[in-house]
Protein backbone atom coordinates (compact mmCIF):
# COMPACT_ATOMS: atom_id res chain seq x y z
CA UNK A 1 0.00 0.00 0.00
CA UNK A 2 1.68 3.44 -0.73
CA UNK A 3 1.61 5.57 1.97
CA UNK A 4 -0.04 8.89 1.63
CA UNK A 5 2.28 11.99 1.52
CA UNK A 6 1.36 14.91 4.62
CA UNK A 7 0.21 17.78 2.83
CA UNK A 8 2.77 20.27 2.00
CA UNK A 9 1.24 22.91 4.72
CA UNK A 10 1.77 20.55 7.52
CA UNK A 11 4.81 19.62 6.29
CA UNK A 12 5.95 23.05 6.27
CA UNK A 13 4.33 23.26 9.90
CA UNK A 14 6.36 20.32 11.13
CA UNK A 15 9.41 21.74 9.75
CA UNK A 16 8.86 25.13 11.24
CA UNK A 17 8.01 23.66 14.65
CA UNK A 18 11.72 21.86 14.34
CA UNK A 19 13.14 25.13 13.25
CA UNK A 20 12.09 26.82 16.57
CA UNK A 21 12.90 24.73 19.31
CA UNK A 22 16.52 24.01 17.68
CA UNK A 23 16.64 27.45 18.06
CA UNK A 24 15.94 27.27 21.82
CA UNK A 25 18.43 24.55 22.34
CA UNK A 26 21.16 26.39 20.46
CA UNK A 27 20.38 29.73 22.64
CA UNK A 28 20.99 27.44 25.68
CA UNK A 29 23.96 26.03 24.64
CA UNK A 30 26.49 26.82 27.22
CA UNK A 31 29.47 26.43 24.96
CA UNK A 32 28.04 27.45 20.91
CA UNK A 33 30.82 30.25 20.01
CA UNK A 34 28.09 31.09 16.89
CA UNK A 35 25.07 31.34 19.19
CA UNK A 36 23.46 34.42 18.44
CA UNK A 37 24.03 34.00 15.15
CA UNK A 38 22.89 30.75 14.88
CA UNK A 39 20.00 31.32 16.89
CA UNK A 40 18.62 34.04 14.51
CA UNK A 41 18.94 32.12 11.65
CA UNK A 42 16.68 29.05 13.06
CA UNK A 43 14.41 31.70 14.28
CA UNK A 44 13.88 33.68 10.67
CA UNK A 45 13.87 29.98 9.24
CA UNK A 46 11.14 28.99 11.72
CA UNK A 47 9.04 32.18 10.74
CA UNK A 48 9.21 31.73 7.32
CA UNK A 49 8.37 28.27 7.06
CA UNK A 50 5.29 28.79 9.68
CA UNK A 51 3.92 31.76 7.63
CA UNK A 52 4.07 30.03 4.21
CA UNK A 53 2.70 26.82 5.95
CA UNK A 54 -0.07 29.49 6.65
CA UNK A 55 -0.32 31.04 3.39
CA UNK A 56 -0.66 27.28 2.00
CA UNK A 57 -3.65 26.21 4.01
CA UNK A 58 -5.60 29.35 2.78
CA UNK A 59 -5.27 28.87 -0.84
CA UNK A 60 -2.63 31.86 -1.21
CA UNK A 61 0.90 31.18 -3.49
CA UNK A 62 3.83 31.28 -2.01
CA UNK A 63 6.09 31.61 -5.50
CA UNK A 64 7.57 34.35 -7.43
CA UNK A 65 5.82 35.75 -9.82
CA UNK A 66 9.01 34.74 -12.25
CA UNK A 67 11.75 32.56 -11.71
CA UNK A 68 9.59 29.63 -9.78
CA UNK A 69 11.29 30.59 -6.06
CA UNK A 70 9.41 31.22 -3.08
CA UNK A 71 8.69 34.72 -1.57
CA UNK A 72 11.39 35.56 1.09
CA UNK A 73 10.56 35.53 4.73
CA UNK A 74 10.17 39.29 5.35
CA UNK A 75 7.81 38.65 2.81
CA UNK A 76 5.78 36.11 3.98
CA UNK A 77 5.77 37.87 7.50
CA UNK A 78 4.32 40.79 5.85
CA UNK A 79 1.52 39.11 4.08
CA UNK A 80 0.46 37.38 7.54
CA UNK A 81 0.37 40.83 9.00
CA UNK A 82 -1.77 42.05 5.84
CA UNK A 83 -4.47 38.99 6.42
CA UNK A 84 -4.51 40.49 10.20
CA UNK A 85 -2.87 36.49 11.52
CA UNK A 86 -0.68 39.02 13.24
CA UNK A 87 -1.28 41.90 14.89
CA UNK A 88 1.69 44.75 14.15
CA UNK A 89 3.01 44.66 17.01
CA UNK A 90 3.96 40.71 16.37
CA UNK A 91 4.87 41.33 12.89
CA UNK A 92 7.56 44.13 13.60
CA UNK A 93 8.94 41.81 16.39
CA UNK A 94 9.92 38.82 13.97
CA UNK A 95 10.57 41.50 11.59
CA UNK A 96 13.80 42.10 13.63
CA UNK A 97 14.56 38.82 14.09
CA UNK A 98 14.37 38.30 10.01
CA UNK A 99 16.49 41.27 9.51
CA UNK A 100 19.31 40.80 12.12
CA UNK A 101 19.81 37.28 10.33
CA UNK A 102 20.20 38.58 7.16
CA UNK A 103 23.18 40.72 8.27
CA UNK A 104 24.56 37.42 10.21
CA UNK A 105 23.65 34.99 7.20
CA UNK A 106 25.33 37.46 4.55
CA UNK A 107 27.81 39.84 6.52
CA UNK A 108 28.98 40.21 10.18
CA UNK A 109 26.18 40.33 13.13
CA UNK A 110 27.25 43.18 15.05
CA UNK A 111 27.24 42.62 19.02
CA UNK A 112 23.44 42.51 20.09
CA UNK A 113 23.03 42.66 23.94
CA UNK A 114 21.77 39.99 25.63
CA UNK A 115 18.45 41.85 26.83
CA UNK A 116 17.82 42.05 23.06
CA UNK A 117 18.18 38.68 21.59
CA UNK A 118 16.28 37.50 24.99
CA UNK A 119 13.28 40.00 24.27
CA UNK A 120 13.33 38.52 20.58
CA UNK A 121 13.60 35.11 21.54
CA UNK A 122 10.99 35.05 24.17
CA UNK A 123 8.07 36.91 22.31
CA UNK A 124 8.76 35.68 18.78
CA UNK A 125 8.08 31.98 20.45
CA UNK A 126 5.34 33.76 21.93
CA UNK A 127 3.89 34.63 19.20
CA UNK A 128 4.69 31.26 17.41
CA UNK A 129 2.55 29.11 19.31
CA UNK A 130 -0.37 31.49 19.46
CA UNK A 131 -0.09 31.05 15.97
CA UNK A 132 -0.29 27.71 15.59
CA UNK A 133 -2.96 27.84 17.88
CA UNK A 134 -4.89 29.94 16.30
CA UNK A 135 -4.41 28.37 12.56
CA UNK A 136 -3.58 24.89 13.82
CA UNK A 137 -4.39 24.03 17.11
CA UNK A 138 -4.38 20.58 17.05
CA UNK A 139 -0.45 20.61 15.83
CA UNK A 140 0.78 22.71 19.32
CA UNK A 141 0.66 19.27 21.47
CA UNK A 142 3.78 17.92 20.33
CA UNK A 143 5.49 21.59 22.07
CA UNK A 144 7.04 22.16 24.99
CA UNK A 145 5.69 24.39 27.03
CA UNK A 146 8.68 25.13 29.26
CA UNK A 147 12.04 25.86 27.84
CA UNK A 148 14.80 26.61 30.83
CA UNK A 149 17.22 29.73 30.26
CA UNK A 150 19.26 30.28 33.20
CA UNK A 151 21.26 34.48 33.61
CA UNK A 152 22.63 35.57 36.22
CA UNK A 153 23.85 39.04 34.99
CA UNK A 154 22.11 41.85 36.49
CA UNK A 155 20.66 42.46 33.24
CA UNK A 156 17.38 45.22 32.16
CA UNK A 157 15.64 45.06 28.90
CA UNK A 158 15.01 45.44 25.50
CA UNK A 159 14.18 49.08 25.59
CA UNK A 160 16.79 50.04 27.66
CA UNK A 161 19.70 48.59 25.84
CA UNK A 162 17.67 49.96 22.60
CA UNK A 163 17.94 53.58 23.82
CA UNK A 164 21.73 53.06 25.46
CA UNK A 165 22.75 52.48 21.59
CA UNK A 166 20.79 55.21 20.56
CA UNK A 167 22.30 57.73 22.24
CA UNK A 168 26.09 56.35 21.09
CA UNK A 169 25.12 55.69 17.47
CA UNK A 170 26.95 58.62 16.33
CA UNK A 171 29.85 57.56 17.85
CA UNK A 172 29.91 53.91 17.69
CA UNK A 173 29.63 51.45 14.06
CA UNK A 174 28.14 49.20 16.22
CA UNK A 175 25.54 50.57 17.65
CA UNK A 176 24.84 52.17 15.01
CA UNK A 177 24.57 49.00 12.57
CA UNK A 178 22.41 47.11 15.35
CA UNK A 179 19.82 50.01 15.42
CA UNK A 180 19.94 50.31 11.70
CA UNK A 181 19.54 46.77 11.56
CA UNK A 182 16.42 46.84 14.07
CA UNK A 183 15.02 49.40 12.39
CA UNK A 184 14.98 48.03 9.21
CA UNK A 185 13.06 45.33 10.22
CA UNK A 186 10.17 47.24 11.68
CA UNK A 187 9.91 49.67 8.75
CA UNK A 188 9.88 46.86 6.09
CA UNK A 189 7.06 47.87 3.26
CA UNK A 190 6.28 44.63 2.09
CA UNK A 191 8.70 45.23 -0.71
CA UNK A 192 12.16 46.34 0.01
CA UNK A 193 14.50 47.51 3.43
CA UNK A 194 15.87 50.99 4.41
CA UNK A 195 19.39 50.85 3.22
CA UNK A 196 22.51 51.61 5.44
CA UNK A 197 23.09 55.28 3.19
CA UNK A 198 19.24 55.95 3.22
CA UNK A 199 19.44 55.27 6.97
CA UNK A 200 22.62 57.60 7.59
CA UNK A 201 21.01 60.09 5.94
CA UNK A 202 17.45 60.55 7.53
CA UNK A 203 18.45 60.11 11.03
CA UNK A 204 22.05 60.90 11.72
CA UNK A 205 21.56 64.90 11.77
CA UNK A 206 18.73 64.80 14.11
CA UNK A 207 19.51 65.78 17.90
CA UNK A 208 17.33 63.06 19.42
CA UNK A 209 17.10 60.22 16.70
CA UNK A 210 15.28 58.11 18.78
CA UNK A 211 12.09 60.34 18.83
CA UNK A 212 12.03 60.02 14.79
CA UNK A 213 12.65 56.16 14.28
CA UNK A 214 9.60 53.66 13.65
CA UNK A 215 11.96 51.87 16.46
CA UNK A 216 10.78 54.62 19.21
CA UNK A 217 6.77 53.51 19.29
CA UNK A 218 8.03 49.62 19.44
CA UNK A 219 9.73 50.10 22.16
CA UNK A 220 6.80 51.91 23.62
CA UNK A 221 3.71 50.15 22.80
CA UNK A 222 5.50 46.49 23.27
CA UNK A 223 5.81 44.50 26.40
CA UNK A 224 9.09 44.40 28.01
CA UNK A 225 10.15 40.40 29.25
CA UNK A 226 13.75 40.43 31.62
CA UNK A 227 15.10 37.25 33.09
CA UNK A 228 15.91 37.79 36.73
CA UNK A 229 16.62 35.27 38.97
CA UNK A 230 15.48 35.53 42.56
CA UNK A 231 17.25 33.56 45.18
CA UNK A 232 15.00 32.82 47.87
CA UNK A 233 16.90 31.72 51.34
CA UNK A 234 15.51 30.14 54.30
CA UNK A 235 12.08 31.56 55.52
CA UNK A 236 11.87 34.07 52.66
CA UNK A 237 9.00 34.71 50.01
CA UNK A 238 9.60 36.09 46.41
CA UNK A 239 7.11 39.14 45.32
CA UNK A 240 7.45 40.09 41.92
CA UNK A 241 5.84 43.33 41.67
CA UNK A 242 5.41 45.64 38.36
CA UNK A 243 4.54 49.26 38.30
CA UNK A 244 3.98 51.45 35.85
CA UNK A 245 6.81 53.87 35.25
CA UNK A 246 6.57 57.30 33.65
CA UNK A 247 5.28 57.83 29.91
CA UNK A 248 8.83 59.30 28.91
CA UNK A 249 10.83 56.23 30.27
CA UNK A 250 10.17 52.55 28.32
CA UNK A 251 12.97 50.32 30.05
CA UNK A 252 11.44 50.72 33.84
CA UNK A 253 14.29 48.13 35.70
CA UNK A 254 13.11 45.45 38.00
CA UNK A 255 14.13 46.27 41.62
CA UNK A 256 14.64 42.91 43.68
CA UNK A 257 14.16 43.98 47.34
CA UNK A 258 14.87 41.65 50.45
CA UNK A 259 12.47 42.20 53.13
CA UNK A 260 12.55 41.33 56.98
CA UNK A 261 8.44 41.79 57.49
CA UNK A 262 9.07 41.94 60.69
CA UNK A 263 11.72 44.29 60.94
CA UNK A 264 10.18 46.77 58.95
CA UNK A 265 6.78 45.96 58.93
CA UNK A 266 6.46 45.70 63.35
CA UNK A 267 3.49 47.04 64.27
CA UNK A 268 0.18 45.16 64.18
CA UNK A 269 -2.61 47.32 63.31
CA UNK A 270 -3.59 47.12 67.13
CA UNK A 271 -0.25 47.44 68.29
CA UNK A 272 0.05 50.48 65.86
CA UNK A 273 -3.19 52.05 67.24
CA UNK A 274 -2.13 51.59 70.74
CA UNK A 275 0.67 53.63 70.09
CA UNK A 276 -1.41 56.70 68.58
CA UNK A 277 -3.93 56.10 71.39
CA UNK A 278 -6.64 54.70 68.69
CA UNK A 279 -8.31 51.52 67.70
CA UNK A 280 -7.71 48.90 65.53
CA UNK A 281 -10.58 49.86 63.76
CA UNK A 282 -9.65 53.63 63.15
CA UNK A 283 -6.42 52.68 61.71
CA UNK A 284 -8.12 50.40 59.30
CA UNK A 285 -10.18 53.32 58.55
CA UNK A 286 -7.32 55.64 58.10
CA UNK A 287 -4.76 53.66 55.84
CA UNK A 288 -6.64 53.91 52.96
CA UNK A 289 -7.63 57.40 52.98
CA UNK A 290 -4.49 58.24 54.36
CA UNK A 291 -2.54 56.50 51.19
CA UNK A 292 -1.23 53.79 53.66
CA UNK A 293 -2.80 50.93 51.85
CA UNK A 294 -0.73 48.18 50.01
CA UNK A 295 1.94 51.00 49.83
CA UNK A 296 5.33 48.82 50.60
CA UNK A 297 6.48 52.16 52.77
CA UNK A 298 4.11 51.98 55.02
CA UNK A 299 2.18 48.40 54.61
CA UNK A 300 2.71 44.64 54.03
CA UNK A 301 -0.44 42.18 54.24
CA UNK A 302 0.92 38.91 54.66
CA UNK A 303 -1.30 35.52 54.14
CA UNK A 304 -2.35 33.96 56.76
CA UNK A 305 -4.80 31.24 55.29
CA UNK A 306 -6.45 30.55 51.96
CA UNK A 307 -8.58 33.43 52.17
CA UNK A 308 -7.84 35.98 55.40
CA UNK A 309 -4.13 38.36 56.00
CA UNK A 310 -2.32 39.82 58.66
CA UNK A 311 -1.73 43.10 58.14
CA UNK A 312 1.58 44.80 59.03
CA UNK A 313 2.95 48.54 59.61
CA UNK A 314 6.14 49.83 59.17
CA UNK A 315 8.19 52.53 61.68
CA UNK A 316 6.74 55.41 58.26
CA UNK A 317 3.39 54.32 59.28
CA UNK A 318 3.33 55.71 62.88
CA UNK A 319 4.85 58.24 62.00
CA UNK A 320 2.62 59.60 58.91
CA UNK A 321 0.00 58.97 61.52
CA UNK A 322 1.39 61.20 64.68
CA UNK A 323 1.97 63.65 62.00
CA UNK A 324 -1.78 63.36 60.89
CA UNK A 325 -3.29 63.70 64.18
CA UNK A 326 -0.82 66.48 65.23
CA UNK A 327 -1.50 68.88 62.38
CA UNK A 328 -5.22 67.65 62.04
CA UNK A 329 -5.97 66.38 66.01
CA UNK A 330 -9.85 65.68 64.63
CA UNK A 331 -9.22 63.59 61.89
CA UNK A 332 -12.10 61.29 61.64
CA UNK A 333 -11.93 58.29 59.44
CA UNK A 334 -15.23 57.27 60.17
CA UNK A 335 -16.48 60.65 58.36
CA UNK A 336 -17.80 60.91 54.82
CA UNK A 337 -16.34 63.10 52.45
Amino acid sequence: MIKRSRREYLRLLDASKIAAESAIDIFNSVWHPYRNQATLMLLANSWELLSKAVLVHEKESILRAKGGDTISAQEAVFKLQNRKILDKNQAETIQQIISLRHAATHYLLPDVPAEVMQHLLFYSLKFFRATIKKKFPKQLKDMSDNYLTLSFSDLTTYADKVQKSVSKLKKSPDDKKLIWLLERGIAFDGSSYLSETQFDKKYLDKKKVLSYLALNKFVKNADMVRVVPVQAPHNYTADITLRKGSVRDASLPILVKKTEIEEDYPYLTKELASKIGKNANWVGRAAPILGMKNNEKYHQAVRSSATGSIQRYSEAALQLLKKKLTEEPTFNPYKKN
